[in-house]
């Protein structure tokens, strides 16, 4: 899969997530920090964006109030993550 097609799922992912019940919301981001870790061949962008998406799943596995900065950081990392990758 093209590093493209990777980070755009990343951001697919993050609003679904965003939008849906937390415990959807967790499953969804655990699965999706497990998968990015799996990668051999994770891009420099797409490695800076493993620690918001790591915050971001151990916030939803803890049950607690997230704020809209942890998603933003998600976000923000996922779409620079696509900008590098369109370089």
């Amino acid at each position: 899969m093209s590093e493209y097609v990777e980070a755009r799922y990343v951001k697919y992912v993050l609003r679904k997530a965003q939008f849906t019940e937390q415990e959807v919301a967790s499953q969804l981001i655990n699965d999706l920090f497990r998968d990015l870790s799996s990668l051999q061949t994770l891009s420099n962008a797409g490695q800076q964006t493993l620690p918001s998406i790591h915050l971001l799943a151990v916030g939803l596995s803890r049950r607690r109030s997230l704020h809209a900065h942890e998603w933003d950081a998600a976000n923000s990392a996922a779409e620079a993550w696509c900008q590098s990758a369109l370089k």
